[in-house]
């Protein structure tokens, strides 16, 4: 699952997006005592300074947030997100010394929570700690295990919280291994559930990028998945428009960079535009909108492809986007 691409991206982005149901979720004590009308601040940056040339592995992703409690204080939350196929040994002291760097460097205490998403249940370190001549220290971190909803996750759909979905996502990975099949079903439900929730748009995006990267489809379920969205849902499907856009831009930067020169990194450009205009051409208007694709797929400006892009959302048909290229010679801007 987590070997075919850069892992890092949908775990952060949902989240960031959906912190807040997260610690409802898991850690409902540190909810209750957080004022939420006040932003949480993430700290990338601060993190990366605090424990650059400490960081091991490239299977874990770290969120560091400043949350503002409710009696009006500051506090840190390192929430460290592990997935693997096995036990570490070394993952309770890579705990404790994230947690160390990030005291002495900035003189913070932070609340450290390991969210396991391995699929080994017994495996659930809770600290690390040394002792020697009467001398001691030690770290107990929280422990968030996500197979601990393996046989619960009607709770997580048929509930409000929507951190829920995500949770039962990567369970549902687990499950279907490489039957594509049972992957396709398995997004139609979290999706059904997710509407039924009534998600944000911003949090409702975070979570279709989740589902689209932990269970991943062959490109023709894919395409299958869309279609079937977009039949129940209209024009509101048009708010996912930019999971299109993400997933044709990161095709074409692949593809630029596989060529290895500036020409190359242009083609990929607008390779990645053009399968981002198609995408969100057949979504917003139907398959039949794709006649237009001829003509689009003549353009190599990159700038006049952006900007066919941004007004599909605001187009009232499929027609119209020919304004923004049709008097450029041979359709190039």
């Amino acid at each position: 699952m987590a070997g075919r691409r850069r892992f890092d991206s949908p775990w952060k982005t949902v989240l960031e997006a959906l912190f807040a149901e997260f610690l409802q979720l898991f850690v409902p004590d540190a909810h209750a005592d957080i004022d939420w009308s006040v932003a949480p601040r993430f700290l990338d940056k601060e993190f990366r300074q605090a424990t650059r040339g400490a960081r091991v592995g490239s299977r874990a992703v770290d969120q560091l947030a400043e949350v503002t409690l409710r009696d009006g204080s500051a506090s840190w939350v390192l929430v460290h997100i592990e997935i693997q196929a096995q036990r570490d040994a070394l993952f309770a002291r890579r705990m404790y010394r994230y947690h160390l760097r990030i005291f002495d460097h900035f003189d913070r205490e932070p609340v450290s929570i390991a969210l396991l998403a391995d699929p080994e249940p017994s495996w659930r370190p809770q600290g690390f700690g040394y002792t020697r001549w009467r001398c001691s220290a030690r770290l107990d971190f929280l422990t968030v295990k996500l197979t601990d909803w393996e046989g619960r996750q009607g709770e997580l759909l048929h509930g409000d919280n929507p951190f829920g979905i995500a949770v039962a996502a990567h369970l549902a990975a687990l499950a279907t291994g490489r039957r594509p099949g049972s992957r396709f079903d398995e997004r139609k439900a979290l999706y059904r559930s997710m509407r039924r929730m009534g998600v944000s748009q911003d949090k409702a995006s975070a979570l279709m990028v989740f589902m689209d990267w932990v269970l991943e489809l062959p490109e023709e379920l894919d395409d299958r998945f869309w279609s079937e969205v977009r039949e129940e849902e209209g024009d509101t499907a048009m708010q996912y428009v930019t999971r299109f856009e993400q997933k044709a831009m990161e095709r074409g930067r692949q593809e630029g960079v596989s060529l290895g020169r500036s020409e190359g990194r242009q083609e990929g450009l607008v390779s990645g535009l053009q399968q981002a205009i198609e995408l969100g051409l057949q979504l917003r208007f139907g398959p039949a909108a794709l006649e237009q694709m001829a003509e689009i797929r003549r353009i190599d400006s990159p700038d006049t492809l952006k900007r066919i892009k941004d007004a599909i959302a605001g187009a009232s048909s499929a027609a119209d986007l020919r304004t923004l290229y049709s008097g450029t010679p041979a359709g190039r801007g």
